[in-house]
């Protein structure tokens, strides 16, 4: 089904409308062009389905289902401690509970067949008949058993009973101890074969996902040693390098020193250095290396493209053209329409090549879409849902550290980070093996680390998609509609633009002592703040306000600025 634009008209409309997804967008201009025309028709179409409010753009939305499209199911738990309506019901996809999810309100006094309609309208997208399960495979067949069984977790499903996926275990030989502590693992990532008919809507979906199977590597897969590589890379001269010494512990984090983004003058010690060699010379470094606590990390972009190009990205500098030929070739060869198909026709902005052989990535989030592609060796990954912005004490937007966890998995500070603690089992753990592509979604935490193997060399492959639009309007001046409810990278989106327009209003130093007076409520308020709190009133008042807006600000203020020093 290929969608028309509801403003222009023209055909290829990927992005659906995020609050209804019922009408299609060329992008953020036709959409803001045709808001007046759509806005009654996606209100009522809320009004049914979820009665939340607000209209903008989502490229990961899913598009309305054709009635020949296999059977879906989702899951959907109970929160109504937690949300505004003590009917709400938040719908989870049926990778579990911990993962996924979207808001709805089904009235108490809904009869069953109102209560199908709307699970329908909502999971999706169209007003087909559906069946309800709860958590045991137990078919739910009236209105008092769903309220009975939604607390601990309802199925909604169009096909039949929902099936449950097992999890790979970790083979023998790689189950070595991982740079955290194992009780923050909660569940491993499903493991879902790249035939399967349902990989292209959990890829809509905002969960982790590890792919097996898809052969996206094409001859890569075997072929990409450092033996190969170093053969076919030698003519590259620009590969950056991180060098990680003894007394970092293998610590590979990432730094921002461009000029401008340290207006604070924060205090920074680097636990790596990064240099530019030729891939023989990263080679000899790593294999003379060993076992003496220096550490390689070899980080590169090969691909990518400019935000207003069409079409797949495009080799850098010389790469494929007259230096690299041979990878260049290899990676032509990937499976690249079936990739462009299961991630919803969207093309990546950039790929990047990492090799290494022991270390790992600090905790942290990035706000582009990620298929990530383990091409060699193996590496273990722990990712945390977005709502967990305030247990991972993120440094602040105008730190060099920007999106990257403060807390140190290795001996974590419970004192200076105490929220650190609720993290235990709710980490979602995914063991990558050689073809496995995993989906990092916008937003979503992840600890990343090479494992040890027998020939020690890990070589992975990723593709970065733009970040999802989740408002429209201009933000610079902070009027902004934004999505409603705010939750999962919404709200990590929501939260870096109430820090950006303070620190325009007062300056990035000021930001806290902003946001300290506006938890506090506090009668006298110096001069110099006085804007800084009319911006975050201006930017804050059509979107929340009493405890959310509280706790919103708490957030912000203890996650990013707790015990931070310049």
């Amino acid at each position: 089904m290929v969608a028309a634009c509801f403003h222009c008209g023209l055909p290829g409309a990927v992005f659906a409308c995020g609050h209804c997804c019922r009408a299609f967008f060329c992008g953020a201009e036709c959409q803001k062009g045709g808001w007046k025309r759509h806005r009654p028709e996606c209100f009522q179409v809320a009004e049914t389905c979820s009665g939340s409010s607000g209209g903008s753009l989502s490229s990961s939305s899913p598009r309305p289902a054709p009635a020949s499209e296999p059977a879906q199911s989702l899951l959907l738990h109970a929160m109504a401690a937690k949300l505004c309506s003590k009917n709400a019901i938040r719908v989870y996809p049926n990778v579990g509970a911990a993962q996924g999810e979207i808001d709805l309100e089904v009235a108490r006094r809904s009869t069953d067949a109102e209560i199908r309609e709307a699970l329908a309208r909502v999971v999706f997208r169209d007003a087909r008949a559906v069946k309800i399960f709860s958590s045991q495979g137990h078919e739910v067949c009236s209105p008092e058993q769903f309220w009975a069984e939604a607390p601990s977790g309802l199925v909604v499903s169009a096909g039949g009973p929902f099936r449950r996926r097992g999890q790979k275990e970790i083979q023998a030989g790689h189950s070595t101890s991982p740079r955290y502590d194992p009780s923050l693992v909660g569940s491993r990532a499903i493991r879902i074969d790249a035939e399967d008919p349902e990989v292209e809507s959990l890829l809509r979906a905002p969960v982790p996902l590890v792919i097996t199977g898809s052969k996206v590597a094409g001859e890569a897969l075997g072929r990409w040693n450092f033996e190969y590589l170093e053969k076919c890379l030698s003519d590259v001269d620009n590969f950056f390098v991180l060098c990680s010494p003894e007394k970092s512990k293998g610590r590979f984090s990432y730094y921002d020193f461009s000029e401008g983004k340290n207006p604070c003058g924060y205090k920074i010690v680097p636990n790596n250095h990064r240099v530019e060699m030729r891939f023989p010379e990263f080679r000899q470094k790593v294999q003379s290396a060993q076992g003496k606590g220096d550490l390689y990390y070899l980080q590169n972009t090969l691909l990518h493209r400019e935000e207003h190009e069409a079409g797949p990205p495009r080799p850098v500098g010389r790469f494929g053209q007259q230096c690299g030929c041979k990878v260049s070739m290899d990676i032509d060869a990937f499976r690249w329409d079936w990739l462009k198909r299961v991630m919803g026709h969207r093309e990546p902005q950039m790929c990047q090549l990492f090799c290494g052989t022991e270390g790992f990535s600090p905790c942290h989030y990035d706000p582009q879409d990620n298929m990530f592609l383990q091409v060699t060796g193996y590496k273990r990954v722990i990712l945390f849902h977005p709502r967990h912005f305030g247990c991972l004490y993120p440094w602040p937007v105008h730190h060099p550290q920007d999106r990257q966890s403060r807390v140190d998995f290795d001996q974590p500070d419970l004192q200076s980070f105490p929220r650190f603690q609720e993290l235990k089992g709710q980490g979602i753990e995914a063991i990558l093996e050689p073809g496995d592509l995993l989906h990092i979604p916008p937003g979503w935490w992840h600890h990343v680390e090479m494992m040890p193997s027998p020939k020690g060399e890990v070589v992975s492959f990723n593709f970065w998609y733009p970040p999802p639009t989740w408002f429209h309007g201009d933000l610079a001046k902070g009027q902004i509609t934004w999505d409603r409810p705010l939750f999962g990278v919404r709200r990590v989106l929501y939260q870096r633009c109430v820090e950006e327009l303070v620190a325009h209003a007062v300056g990035p130093s000021k930001v806290s002592a902003v946001l300290k007076l506006a938890l506090e409520k506090s009668p006298r308020v110096p001069d110099e703040l006085v804007q800084g709190l009319e911006q975050l009133d201006t930017f804050l008042g059509p979107v929340m306000e009493g405890p959310e807006r509280q706790q919103l600000l708490l957030d912000i203020l203890e996650g990013r600025f707790l015990g931070l020093k310049t």
